[in-house]
């Protein structure tokens, strides 16, 4: 009988001690905002007041001679992507009109790829012991390079250049 209540006392103390074990503060919160990504807003450069989606557009990271496709022949007139933590750089290549393969393609709507490229400088901010630190975006700069097909982008203004949240538009586009 000594060594069923010995047994009982030792569970009830373990499933006490794993319960009491994790506290509420050791998770991060889903609505604990932590490293933003960049808002984009896509607009017609003949009416810069009205969010214009562009046609089959693709974007691809470009680091260090690899490319990975972020979006796939979207038609959104906002997208948020982001930045690299690690530099203070980060290029993308815009592919406007891509097609899947070379015989889709139609005179009208030809493929057309810019690179931009994202200049920023990066600080630290610590949020709490369950989410430790997120990065914030400071000066953010711009330079786009036109492609073979030349510039499909008309020009760009830069909304907000420090990147906190994901709340508004960071740079707006115009094409």
């Amino acid at each position: 009988m000594n060594t069923k209540y010995l047994k009982n006392l030792f569970l009830i103390g373990g499933l006490l001690m794993l319960f009491s074990s994790c506290q509420r503060d050791d998770i991060c919160a889903e609505a604990t905002q932590t490293t933003p990504m960049m808002v984009m807003r896509f607009y017609d450069a003949s009416d810069r007041d009205e969010p214009a989606r562009p046609t089959n557009l693709s974007i691809r990271s470009i680091v260090n001679d690899s490319v990975k496709t972020l979006y796939r022949r979207i038609n959104q007139d906002s997208i948020v992507i982001p930045l690299r933590t690690n530099q203070n750089a980060t290029t993308y290549s815009f592919t406007i009109f891509d097609s899947d393969n070379e015989e889709e393609e139609d005179d009208e709507f030809t493929p057309n790829t810019d690179t931009l490229t994202f200049t920023y400088g990066t600080e630290e901010v610590y949020i709490n012991r369950a989410c430790a630190y997120k990065v914030i975006y400071n000066s953010l700069k711009l330079t786009i390079e036109g492609g073979e097909e030349g510039q499909w982008i008309d020009s760009y203004i830069i909304e907000e250049p420090n990147i906190e949240d994901e709340t508004q538009a960071h740079i707006s586009i115009f094409y």
